[in-house]
């Protein structure tokens, strides 16, 4: 456990007094998880990737945790209600190499939602009807869903190595 270690700080006496004395102050300083070993972080992280939130479940952080993976979801489900598109390992042929780097790009932004992202495309959903008004917005939602698991798999990892509070 880490200790607490109280800091000090400069506070500036009463106004009415004439006497700009100061006087030192104790307040608690902002406690850091001791840092996990390398292997058990990575295993968190592996699955807050598979199931968005679930690290800072693990990590203790159940209301965190658990409003990660209710926004996760829902932006997933709204992509793909949105007639959003799905990238899978199986590009178009067709496309050029640029194309096709985006086609990749894409492909890694979606996954990021982990064992959703699976099953929408093991179900056939995401499929995308590029005639739909919303297939920009859903295709979007998509990608961000997965970029931000992510992030919040990043700062789970920041937590576990006690670089964050």
């Amino acid at each position: 456990m880490p200790t607490k270690n109280p800091t000090r700080t400069r506070v500036r006496a009463v106004p009415d007094d004439d006497a700009a004395t100061e006087r030192l102050e104790e307040t608690p300083a902002v406690q850091f998880r001791e840092p996990m070993g390398m292997p058990i972080a990575l295993a968190v992280c592996a699955g807050g990737w598979l199931l968005p939130g679930l690290s800072h479940v693990v990590l203790g952080r159940w209301r965190r945790g658990l409003t990660f993976t209710v926004c996760i979801l829902t932006m997933f489900v709204l992509g793909i209600a949105m007639q959003g598109r799905l990238y899978t390992a199986a590009p178009d042929p067709t496309l050029p190499a640029f194309g096709l780097l985006l086609h990749w790009l894409a492909l890694v932004a979606d996954a990021g939602v982990g064992i959703p992202y699976f099953v929408a495309e093991r179900m056939g959903y995401g499929d995308g009807v590029l005639s739909s008004p919303n297939y920009d917005y859903g295709s979007a939602y998509l990608w961000v869903a997965g970029l931000l698991n992510y992030l919040i798999v990043l700062d789970a990892f920041d937590i576990s190595q006690g670089r964050k509070p």
